[in-house]
């Protein structure tokens, strides 16, 4: 089992490279200490992040796909985790605290694995359902609902009669994924959290997986749903955390409008970002120092929500101020 897996691991990394120059390295980022020890990696690059390989054209399943995320840099390393355990695993949880960027990554991984789906052995459709926060009880239809419609909008699932229950609903997505090569995304699963139908969605899953052979689950979330098993299946947890030092100072050059050209954005990268070990300390890691904790924040800690905000909001002499006191 473990040789077939690696075998075909090979084979995607093969393929995905078609998009590269085997002169370049696949994974534009800065150069890391030790590269993840995990087997199986797929090479990608924020160049060919989105890029279309020719011949792929654009399923009406990939309509479903949000638009790709502006601003979306230092999550290499991340997204090789992200992919390596989707193409791997059934069910991956990828949770971390608001803000923290989870469903720009799953949004990136989704639009790169929909790219290059003639290479993707185990995944042939990909449907993403972002749940939204609802009054009342009725978060589980936030999730379930929009799913639905994707598969009746796919041709894969009947329109229900009026007046069918959420059973009528679950029973038809089971049918219509039985024998589907799927990569289903629920983002932003914490909207069910507190209410009367939170238990209810572990049950959709784990019948889910009972009733699928090849359909694969990526859940962002708050936490994990920290069960033991759903139909067989266990839950593999990834934590996504806060930006290196060097990733927040280039998504804040990149956003603030107090930062007008390419060259200034070096420059400023230059003057921040002066020590390599220091480049790759988040806010909470051991051996930072005081000016990598300033500059860390002023700019949101690395959170790139908080970033984000940070960028836009600050006025010419707020940011010029910084820029004398930071040394």
């Amino acid at each position: 089992h473990h040789l077939l897996q690696h075998v075909y691991i090979l084979f995607v990394l093969f393929f995905l490279l078609d998009a590269t120059s085997v002169d370049v390295p696949v994974f534009d980022a800065e150069p890391v200490c030790e590269w993840p020890r995990k087997s199986g990696a797929v090479g990608f690059s924020r160049r060919n992040l989105y890029q279309r390989s020719s011949g792929d054209g654009a399923s009406l399943q990939d309509l479903s796909l949000p638009t790709p995320p502006q601003g979306f840099l230092g999550r290499e390393i991340d997204m090789y985790h992200v992919l390596n355990a989707v193409l791997t695993k059934r069910f991956v949880s990828l949770v971390g605290p608001t803000g923290i960027g989870r469903g720009s990554l799953a949004s990136a991984l989704c639009h790169y694995i929909s790219d290059r789906k003639s290479t993707m052995i185990t995944i042939e459709t990909i449907y993403y359902v972002r749940a939204r926060q609802k009054r009342g009880n009725d978060g589980m239809a936030s999730v379930i609902n929009p799913f639905y419609k994707q598969l009746v909008a796919a041709g894969k699932a009947k329109n229900l009669p009026k007046g069918a229950d959420m059973d009528d609903v679950f029973q038809s997505i089971f049918k219509a994924l039985s024998k589907v090569k799927a990569l289903v995304v629920f983002d932003r699963v914490e909207v069910l959290d507190g209410t009367e139908e939170a238990q209810e969605f572990p049950l959709f899953l784990s019948t889910l997986f009972r009733e699928t052979r090849n359909v694969r689950v990526l859940m962002t979330a708050c936490k994990p749903l920290g069960l033991s098993t759903l139909g067989g299946v266990g839950e593999h947890t990834l934590r996504l955390g806060p930006l290196n030092l060097k990733s927040t100072v280039r998504l804040f050059a990149i956003l603030c409008p107090q930062v007008h050209t390419g060259e200034e954005r070096r420059r400023l990268l230059e003057l921040l970002v002066t020590d390599d070990t220091q480049a790759r300390l988040c806010h909470d890691d051991e051996g930072i120092t005081k000016r990598t904790r300033k500059i860390l924040m002023f700019m949101g800690n690395g959170v790139p929500s908080r970033t984000f905000n940070a960028a836009y909001q600050t006025s010419k002499k707020e940011y010029e101020d910084f820029l004398n006191n930071v040394n």
